[in-house]
């Protein structure tokens, strides 16, 4: 080929003169288009006419003098593809950027083609070069717009996608299947309105989805079944020229959250303003200088006060004490920017002048843009409530019949007091109690000792000074607790005051009551340092002075509380006792008084403890009632002693009767019912062997209760007696009401004085008689002679029980009585007692 004519030398020979390569230059920098032919040797033979404005003759250009001004990154590629093609006699086409004279660079595009003669050699090349800077930009921009676009669709998390003007999905962006389930494809070609929620979808709807340009709120229906609400952004894209539709572009995002928050944000609404309006609170706001700046309309609802009236005022304008604690607790709080909760302050009413309210309030300061902006909170009207503890604080404090202050406010007063001591005078506690109260209540009646009450109260609050107390603890029992300046010297003189001012007579309904009292005395510190304990020293002190006649005062001394000591020890060892196995039973028996037989026994507990020793039954058990272990004892007893008689009944082959002593306080609750059921059970006794003894007193302490709980008792098939009759004030035919077996007959019957003017005896037998025609059987107590046992053997008694039998005995001894009789025991017997 004549390509080898062509010159491939990157050095121009004309460009090598300064007029040319100026001219040169400025082609470069200036010509927007150049259309050049240049001969096999590389020289211009035709340049366009505007680029020929810079050079008088074509001649003047050769066409590599173009390459010194190719981008130095551009120029390598460039140089060599145009160089490739021209050695080939092929046509190129290429882009590159050129350099021009002021720095700035250009984008052109170069085309060449080979001009070629009849028998093919090469006569030289045709070419054009064109400035496609603008061309270049925008197609830069543009790419880079769709990489952007392209970033943007397939990153973001919001719904991008375009339907045709059929509403068929052209493009899908690939959120869809985060949040509806659908893979880009799954979508695309198919119909957008298959997936709307019919309802949003009709065009008639008043807030239907309708595919122009907005916000709409659509549901769209998820790959698995489910709706998804959406916030869909629309656009309709039209034909510039015609308006027809084109197409939509839509922007949609997942709102369900957001949709169920407002749902959620519009309940919470509700509910305040329910709150608000059924609530006894209002809302409050107050500005920067804690000046009232809103009020709800609560405040209007429960005070009858307008919001207006109370704009611009603050808390101090309307307090009613500035003193109250809650009052000056809220005070600080705002003071120190803190909040407060819960106080409670009187206020002046607006409404009725001159009345006090009282109002809870809780408040918070808050803050706009980190500086301090007020408070807020609410506020409740508590003038009832306030009033209602009021109330109630005087009745849990105070005494009812004498306005005194009761057992807690007294104890209160006293811990105060040890709690503030600052100096060493000495507390005297003075512990109070009537000496003839019974006898005024039993003789003229509880109204009457009301009254007399009312008058000591009174005469107690005369004794003392304004800054000692007086209080009742209930009954006939009073405290005074009073500072003595002098120490003992003073406490003397208070309590002779006390007791000189009590024993005067009383005119009660027209008698003359003269009402003296005991007064035992305990001092602070010396008597002890809690409340407790000189309550506990006092009232050791005041039975004391009862021992010795009453109508007197006495001191505690040490030596007064060991017999406290010795019962505290016996009612802590007495809860260990069942445990430790430190009861037994002993039995005594009762003998048919006809036939000197064994009839039965009655069993007596007997308690040893390893310190204390023997501890009479007339010591524990007081101390197992008050302590509420009597019914486990009971219950123990009971095991017990049924067991033991259904062995001897079995082994002497006749009925034995158990006799077991229950106490007043059992017949308080139906534990005992339980007991005696299971006891019977497990025994295998027959009920009618078993004999439940209550006192003659323990029945009249609540005879109705009583009578109830004894018929349920007697109902298991069991016997009841009444024990130690004759000792208390009830009467045979009052007995009737309880359903009685037996009467037991008190010891005291038995004893003959030479001073009685009707033998007991005599009183013996018609008692006796008596109970017989009331259908009671009889067994005489503390038969202890034999003269004891003839006289009553004169008599319709049926049975005997005493040392003239046998004391107490353990299991083992009575069952030695049993085998042997007690006619032997009789015939050892003195006649007299």
């Amino acid at each position: 080929m004549a390509s080898s004519s062509l010159s491939l030398s990157l050095r121009s020979p004309v460009a090598d003169s300064p007029v040319a390569r100026d001219a040169i230059r400025r082609l470069v920098g200036e010509a927007s288009m150049i259309v050049w032919e240049a001969d096999a040797d590389g020289r211009c033979i035709y340049l366009n006419p505007e680029a020929m404005q810079s050079f008088s003759s074509p001649g003047e250009v050769h066409i590599n003098d173009w390459f010194a001004h190719i981008h130095p990154e551009d120029a390598p590629v460039a140089i060599q593809k145009i160089l490739d093609a021209r050695r080939k006699g092929r046509q190129y086409q290429l882009e590159y950027r050129i350099n021009r004279a002021d720095r700035r660079t250009r984008w052109v595009a170069e085309t060449g083609a080979p001009r070629l003669a009849g028998d093919g050699s090469l006569l030289g090349y045709l070419g054009t070069l064109v400035d496609v800077t603008a061309s270049y930009e925008v197609r830069t921009k543009l790419m880079r717009s769709e990489i952007e676009h392209r970033l943007l669709t397939e990153n973001a998390r919001d719904l991008i996608s375009y339907s045709d003007a059929d509403n068929i999905y052209q493009y899908v962006s690939p959120s869809h299947k985060d949040t509806l389930g659908y893979e880009p494809h799954e979508l695309v070609g198919t119909h957008l309105y298959d997936y709307v929620h019919p309802d949003d979808a009709r065009q008639d709807a008043p807030k239907g989805f309708r595919p122009q340009r907005g916000l709409v709120n659509i549901r769209f229906r998820h790959k698995k079944g489910h709706w998804v609400w959406l916030g869909a952004s629309t656009r309709t894209v039209r034909d510039p020229k015609t308006g027809a539709k084109m197409g939509i572009v839509a922007i949609a995002r997942d709102i369900t959250a957001q949709l169920q928050a407002g749902r959620e944000l519009a309940r919470r609404e509700e509910r305040f303003r329910s709150l608000t309006t059924l609530s006894s609170d209002w809302y409050w706001e107050t500005d920067a200088h804690v000046r009232f700046s809103f009020f709800s309309e609560g405040i209007y609802q429960r005070l009858g006060l307008r919001a207006s009236e109370l704009l611009g005022t603050s808390f101090e304008e309307h307090i009613a004490d500035p003193k109250a604690p809650g009052f000056v607790a809220c005070a600080e709080s705002i003071a120190a920017r803190r909040p407060f909760h819960d106080l409670i302050y009187p206020v002046w009413s607006l409404t009725k002048p001159g009345e006090v309210r009282f109002l809870r309030i809780s408040g918070e300061p808050f803050t706009e843009d980190g500086v301090f902006g007020g408070y807020r909170g609410v506020s409740r009207d508590v003038t009832h409530e306030v009033r209602t503890a009021n109330a109630l604080e005087h009745l849990a404090t105070r005494d009812t019949l004498t306005e005194l202050p009761n057992r807690a406010l007294l104890q209160r007063r006293l811990r105060e007091c040890l709690e503030d001591r600052q100096d060493e005078d000495m507390l005297a506690v003075f512990f109070i109690d009537l000496d003839n109260f019974k006898e005024v209540n039993d003789s003229l009646g509880h109204a009457a000792g009301d009254a007399l009450l009312k008058a000591i109260a009174l005469r107690l609050r005369r004794c003392i000074r304004p800054d000692d107390t007086v209080g009742r603890l209930g009954g006939d029992e009073f405290v005074v607790l009073a500072e003595c300046k002098r120490g003992e010297a003073s406490a003397v003189r208070l309590a002779g005051k006390l007791c000189k001012a009590l024993d005067r007579p009383v005119m009660i309904e027209g008698h003359e009551v003269r009402a003296s009292a005991s007064i035992g005395i305990s001092k602070f510190p010396q008597d002890g340092e809690t409340s407790d304990v000189l309550l506990q020293n006092a009232d050791t002190a005041l039975y004391r002075a009862k021992a010795t006649g009453g109508n007197c005062f006495r001191f505690y001394t040490p030596d007064m509380s060991a017999e406290s000591r010795t019962r505290m020890m016996r009612h802590a060892a007495l809860r260990h006792a069942l445990d430790r196995n430190e009861f037994v039973v002993h039995y005594q028996p009762r003998v048919d008084i006809k036939t000197l037989r064994v009839t039965g026994v009655e069993a007596l507990l007997r308690w040893t403890q390893p310190q204390l020793g023997a501890v009479s039954p007339s010591d524990f058990i007081p101390l197992a009632e008050e302590s509420g272990l009597i019914d486990d004892i009971t219950d123990w007893v009971l095991q017990r002693a049924t067991k033991q008689v259904q062995e001897w009944t079995v082994r002497h082959g006749r009925p034995l009767t158990i006799s077991v002593n229950l106490s007043a306080r059992q017949l308080r609750n139906k534990k005992i019912l339980g007991s005696v059921a299971n006891a019977l059970a497990q025994s295998a006794l027959q009920p009618g062997q078993l004999e439940l003894e209550l006192t003659e007193s323990a029945l009249m302490e609540d005879a109705d209760a009583g009578a109830v709980l004894l018929k349920e008792l007697k109902s298991l098939g069991l016997r009841l007696s009444v024990d130690d009759f004759g000792t208390g004030y009830s009467s045979l035919a009052y007995l009737r009401r309880f359903p009685l077996d037996c009467l037991k007959l008190d010891r005291s019957f038995l004893r003959q004085n030479d001073c009685d003017e009707v033998s007991p005896w005599k009183l013996a037998e018609a008692v006796i008689n008596l109970a017989h025609t009331l259908d009671l059987s009889v067994v005489a107590e503390g038969v202890e002679s034999k003269a004891h046992l003839d006289f009553l053997r004169t008599t319709s008694c049926d049975e005997i029980q005493g040392s003239c039998i046998s004391d107490p005995l353990p299991p083992e001894e009575i069952e030695v009585l049993l085998r042997s009789g007690v006619a032997g025991r009789l015939a050892d017997q003195p006649k007299n007692q």
